[in-house]
């Protein structure tokens, strides 16, 4: 593995970033965060002040780097604007081009596994083929990693993790919608909850994202990300509405009419009907990413030596936790 140095994390206050500068730190390195307001008191890092849409603000944001791990994106399915594309793609150049200015030897970038489609017939690994659902954030990552592998080389060498779905402490998506729906009795099972889903916890992806980074041999490399926990999507939704003393949802609806009932939920958006917390209960993409069914093949991460450190009754009482702290007292 590289020899422990300075990394720069993006996305350093969020679920996935935080995990990795901790992961960082227990291999011996030092951090610097690029953050768009200023650092808590506490903070574990070096923070600068800086913006993805901005690249201006990026200078010296790389300077005497060894690892950068991108692991900021703008995450939003619901109706989004310029900022999406400014962000993932965009930004992901510009701090390419620093990175490049200040002579970083290694780039992480995370983009989805999303970008090789919803094909549930099939077990998707990295030599799969991409073919990149036409939703803004698929197509942004998609974008943004086409950026990073034309930097690729001369210096700097790029290697690409494709997270599966990411919960755990931080998560401001997958896991806080789910237990809202879950409190409001507002969900119903997919094909009788028989769809597989991968998910990954963020500490243990971080893990997967610091190994995949430092070893030298993986320059150049792609790596699905996923813990192998076996679930179904009724599975998972059995398990938080018990930790949260709910009811799991007992009817059920098949795939089609779920991505109807998308659609629906989509034009009630629209309307302003029934949006809470920014975007529908229910999109399109979300139901085709979350309960299309894909199965991932994870034996090239697993290869490295890669093996997840929390088992998903741990993961998830963790994820939890933290979530119900937030919620008690307020995001941090």
């Amino acid at each position: 593995m590289m020899g422990s140095g300075l990394a720069l994390v993006t996305g350093v206050t969020g679920c996935v970033g935080r995990a990795v500068a901790a992961a960082l730190r227990e291999e011996g390195w030092s951090v610097r965060g690029l953050v768009r307001a200023p650092a808590p008191d506490d903070a574990t890092y070096a923070a600068h002040l800086g913006d993805l849409t901005d690249p201006e603000s990026l200078r010296g944001s790389c300077t005497d780097v060894d690892l950068v791990v991108h692991a900021a994106a703008d995450l939003t399915d619901w109706r989004p604007g310029p900022r999406i594309w400014q962000v993932n793609r965009d930004g992901t150049r510009a701090l390419l081009d620093e990175a490049r200015r200040c002579g970083v030897s290694r780039f992480v970038y995370l983009s989805t596994v999303d970008v090789f489609g919803f094909n549930a017939r099939k077990v998707i690994d990295e030599a799969s083929p991409r073919r990149v659902p036409r939703y803004p954030y698929p197509l942004s990552k998609a974008a943004g990693e086409d950026l990073a592998w034309s930097y690729h080389g001369n210096g700097l060498d790029v290697t690409v993790v494709y997270p599966a779905w990411v919960f755990g402490p931080g998560d401001r998506n997958f896991l806080p919608e789910l237990v809202r729906g879950l409190r409001a009795n507002q969900l119903v099972q997919f094909d009788r909850g028989a769809p597989p889903i991968e998910l990954t916890y963020s500490a243990n992806l971080a893990d997967a994202i610091v190994l995949a980074g430092t070893t030298p041999s993986c320059a150049g490399g792609r790596f699905i990300v996923g813990d192998s926990y076996g679930l179904t999507l009724g599975q998972l939704f059995a398990s938080v509405a018990e930790r949260i003393r709910a009811r799991p949802p007992t009817s059920s609806i098949p795939f089609s009419a779920a991505l109807a009932a998308g659609a629906v939920s989509e034009l009630a958006g629209m309307a302003g009907i029934g949006v809470r917390s920014g975007r529908p209960l229910l999109t399109r993409y979300a139901v085709r990413s979350v309960a299309g069914g894909m199965r991932y093949d994870v034996s090239r991460i697993r290869s490295i030596g890669y093996s997840p450190r929390y088992g998903f009754a741990e993961a998830l009482s963790h994820a939890m936790a933290e979530l119900e702290m937030e919620q008690a007292h307020g995001s941090r």
